[in-house]
């Protein structure tokens, strides 16, 4: 799962998906009320009639599942969806620092093409036995090119892979036909990486079963209200994040609000829903450094570089002229040695 848990969109497909089972699957309702069964007593001075009293009202009245806040009137009967306090579990939230999650994202999918390491150039020669493919080492880009990059095509997108460089030379697996007139480099990985980071967070969810005229009808309808959680707790709810889920429901109460004809009356029945969810978030995507060039640059007098400050000369071993850095060595001489006059 990633970003941000949208749990009061799921809650409501388990309670739609829960009530359109119900209504295809009549046994499922007589699953819900069996403990009505149960007892030969309970069975036959209120099981069999209510159950069957409730399957009829079930038959007769459209059930909506609302979120709240809404603009418009509810029509009862009715269910409703409020998302309650989200707190960040204090003993998780530094796992967003721990986290080694990395995602892959396309040039493409984030709108941020990534340019050529050499652009278009027309190559000046093309050795097929030892897959030579000649470039102007005075191309800009050339000194950033290294073993693993891209030569291709720009016209059909071929690519070959390059396994050397040399002056003024990219070889690539030999033997290959190459039938273009230009060609240019690019990264061997074409595409970004980016950290993502999480969280835990201890979701709520108020659920509220609203229905007008006889109390029992609200009973039914949080029967089937809360049997619709239960089944799809696992498949919907776990498998989309909502772990450790708890269920608790209030007592009826009626509804101060509704004013029907006749001084009809409505009753609520809330059911509390908490579990624990995983938000994430991605970091800035990032590229893969592939090759570096280092070189010294003379500005105002300064010359930049990498420079090894040492009293010793570099070793016999180290080639000054083939190295991205050098030594600057410094031995002390007579205006460095104390003077013998000093106390």
């Amino acid at each position: 799962m990633g970003g941000i848990f949208q749990g009061d969109v799921i809650i409501k497909a388990a309670i739609d998906l829960g009530i359109q089972d119900m209504r295809r699957n009549e046994w499922l309702l007589d699953h819900a009320l069996e403990s009505l069964r149960v007892n030969p007593y309970i069975s036959e001075k209120y099981g069999e009639a209510n159950i069957q009293a409730c399957k009829e009202w079930f038959k007769n009245n459209k059930i909506d599942v609302y979120m709240r806040p809404r603009n418009d009137k509810d029509i009862l009967p009715c269910v409703t969806i409020v998302p309650g306090p989200t707190p960040e579990k204090p003993d998780m939230k530094t796992m967003a620092d721990l986290s080694t999650v990395t995602r892959i994202l396309l040039p493409l999918e984030i709108g941020r093409p990534i340019p050529f390491v050499v652009k278009p150039f027309v190559p000046t020669s093309y050795e097929p036995s030892i897959g030579a493919v000649g470039i102007d080492p005075a191309t800009p880009g050339f000194s950033s090119v290294s073993p693993g990059m891209v030569l291709v095509n720009p016209a059909n997108g071929n690519g070959y892979v390059i396994i050397g460089v040399d002056e003024g030379i990219f070889y690539i697996e030999d033997g290959l036909s190459i039938d273009a007139s230009q060609l240019a480099v690019v990264p061997k990985h074409s595409f970004y990486e980016a950290r993502v980071e999480h969280t835990f967070f201890q979701d709520s969810y108020t659920i509220g079963c609203e229905a007008h005229g006889d109390p029992q009808t609200l009973i039914w309808l949080h029967t089937i209200v809360l049997y619709s959680i239960l089944r799809y707790r696992e498949s919907l709810l776990e498998a989309n994040g909502f772990a450790e889920s708890t269920v608790s429901s209030g007592e009826i109460m009626e509804d101060p609000n509704y004013e029907g004809p006749g001084g009809e009356q409505a009753f609520i029945r809330m059911i509390q829903l908490t579990g624990q969810v995983e938000n994430t978030w991605i970091k800035q995507p990032r590229r893969f450094i592939e090759t570096a060039v280092i070189e010294d640059k003379e500005c105002e007098g300064i010359t930049s570089g990498i420079k090894i400050l040492s009293n010793l000369d570099a070793p016999p071993i180290i080639d000054p002229a083939n190295e991205t850095w050098i030594t600057v060595s410094d031995t002390n001489d007579a205006s460095d040695e104390p003077d013998d006059d000093t106390e």
